[in-house]
């Protein structure tokens, strides 16, 4: 089953002794995986002993934290790309992309990714594991039906196959993010962008922001809220990200990358030699099949890999 991109939902969990705890905050709306109350260290005395200043903390006299200048200031935990030295890694997960919720409260965990994803179990960070969900349904997020998956990386749980059953109304109702041309006051500047057109998604849970457009994507220099831009990828690759191998592209708006060209390496190929590049695949494969790490990488240890592993070829 291959990976895909779409809206996710957030769940909260604690992943790390250093961390005291990180909450969750998402819903059906969004797609957003955040971890909004980490302690990050630094001054965590709450006496109002500061006697000048706006109140945010940092002895200025500005008008408080603003999410989107790039300054993690006051209550914010990050700001675009400005991450606080946190990473996926530092949040438990093996490798992936961290970025910045929309509203600074939080970190998005979506493109992180765990290398015990695909195993069925789930252990550490994740929040779903092939057909394991959790005990998640599309119902009990606050849909009327439809299919639920496990997102990319088993980061998060992908609700872009759950709908609702007043979908197309025209009216704003139930879970509803949107329905049709009513964007609950949204456009693609409250959403991050400098602008164009935002559209609403199928199932009314959330936004469709590939017609949004960045002022400054397509001049190869990543700025403001930008991914990426262009042929500048910020680092990433395919392998990066956890794939075997392939192509990443930015997407058209520089918000963030297109995964259709990556692939999962000799994951996909038979071979002579046993096991393979991407170690989550590897791990589901030959725990289904130890013959694919004991002796040979077959034609039935590929078949494994792409329906029950998740391989991408």
């Amino acid at each position: 089953m291959a990976w895909t991109r779409a809206a996710t939902l957030a769940l909260g969990l604690c992943v790390l002794p250093s961390l005291a705890c990180a909450v969750g905050d998402g819903d059906a709306a969004t797609g957003a995986n955040t971890f909004s109350s980490l302690s990050l260290g630094g001054d965590t005395n709450t006496d109002n002993d500061e006697t000048t200043g706006d109140g945010d903390g940092d002895g200025d006299t500005d008008e408080g934290p603003i999410c989107g200048d790039g300054v993690v200031e006051g209550a914010e935990f990050c700001d675009n790309n400005n991450l606080a030295g946190q990473s996926c890694t530092t949040l438990a997960f093996d490798g992936g992309i961290l970025s910045c919720a929309s509203d600074c409260s939080g970190f998005d965990t979506s493109n992180c990714f765990s290398e015990t994803c695909g195993n069925g179990v789930v252990d550490g960070p994740e929040v779903c594991d092939g057909t394991n969900l959790d005990g998640n349904t599309c119902m009990s997020l606050g849909f009327d039906g439809g299919t639920l998956v496990c997102g990319q990386g088993c980061a998060s749980l992908d609700t872009s196959g759950c709908t609702i059953d007043t979908c197309g109304n025209g009216q704003i109702d139930g879970g509803e993010a949107c329905d049709g041309n009513m964007l609950n006051g949204q456009t693609c500047q409250t959403q991050g962008f400098t602008g164009g057109a935002l559209v609403c998604l199928p199932n009314c849970d959330g936004f469709d922001t590939n017609g949004c457009t960045s002022a400054g994507c397509g001049n190869g220099v990543i700025d403001d809220d930008e991914q990426c831009d262009g042929n500048n990828l910020n680092g990433e690759s395919c392998a990066s990200v956890g794939f075997g191998g392939g192509t990443l592209l930015c997407n058209n708006n520089c918000s963030g990358y297109e995964f259709g060209l990556c692939n999962d390496g000799n994951c996909c190929m038979s071979k002579l030699t046993s096991g393979c590049q991407v170690p989550f695949v590897e791990n589901c494969v030959c725990g289904l099949d130890p013959y694919c790490c004991d002796t040979a990488w077959d034609q039935t240890c590929v078949g494994i890999a792409v329906n029950d592993c998740q391989a991408q070829c």
